[in-house]
């Protein structure tokens, strides 16, 4: 993991568990089981620069990540790699640094990829319900 994240782990955590807490206020359903992931992946806007990024949790619909760069709600992004692939995502959930992505047009095969990698992971679990 690189300085710069790690100096930033505390700082993610606390968001994630703040995220945590607001689903569960909102009765947030998920439609997918969300599953420990952290692995360095690179976020590109539209013919922008690649921007470093950390994911901390996955699932088949889409993944969470922490990045620096300036994202907003409804902008649609590549990241790579997943599963070795570059995908496109819309950026569904921004809290500060913490941004929930949703996977756009995978074609099947990445999918049962991703699945197959969920259901070796543990199941991710906030900061509160650890």
């Amino acid at each position: 993991m690189g300085v710069v994240m790690a100096q930033a782990l505390p700082e993610i955590q606390a968001e994630v568990s703040g995220q945590a807490s607001e689903n569960k206020e909102r009765g947030e359903k998920r439609r997918h089981a969300r599953h420990r992931y952290i692995e360095r992946l690179y976020v590109r806007k539209a013919n922008g620069p690649w921007y470093t990024a950390m994911t901390y949790e996955i699932s088949a619909g889409g993944l969470s990540a922490a990045t620096h760069a300036e994202l907003g709600v409804g902008e649609r992004v590549k990241l790579s790699p997943v599963m070795d692939q570059m995908v496109e995502a819309i950026v569904r959930r921004k809290k500060g640094a913490m941004y929930g992505f949703e996977f756009l047009g995978m074609n099947s095969e990445l999918q049962g990829k991703i699945e197959a990698l969920c259901e070796r992971l543990p199941v991710f679990q906030s900061l509160e319900s650890a």
